[in-house]
């Protein structure tokens, strides 16, 4: 199968294509949002022990990881250029 040469954007500056996209994502964003939200609807679903705990932290975990850490690449450079604290100095500081 052979690609089509012209793309949906590809007449698009990168400023056009970035709202295009932006428009697109944010809009499926909100909906797959809406629909985790939903799972909440003790009327449809029995909801296990926990399971609220778990879907808070994975959106916090999946959206520092594929959001806010690719918004601050440079704040993540400089925190693998510093060494890091070993374990034993976490809990055994010395004062």
């Amino acid at each position: 199968m052979v690609k089509p040469k012209k793309t949906r954007t590809s007449h698009l500056s990168a400023a056009e294509k970035f709202e295009y996209y932006f428009n697109l994502r944010m809009r499926l964003l909100k909906s797959a949002l809406r629909g985790v939200g939903n799972l909440s609807n003790r009327n449809v679903y029995e909801i296990p022990d926990g399971a609220k705990k778990i879907i808070e932290s994975q959106l916090k975990e999946w959206s520092k990881e594929y959001v806010f850490d690719k918004w601050n690449k440079s704040s993540k450079k400089i925190e693998t250029l510093r060494k890091p604290e070993s374990l034993y100095d976490q809990y055994f500081k010395k004062k």
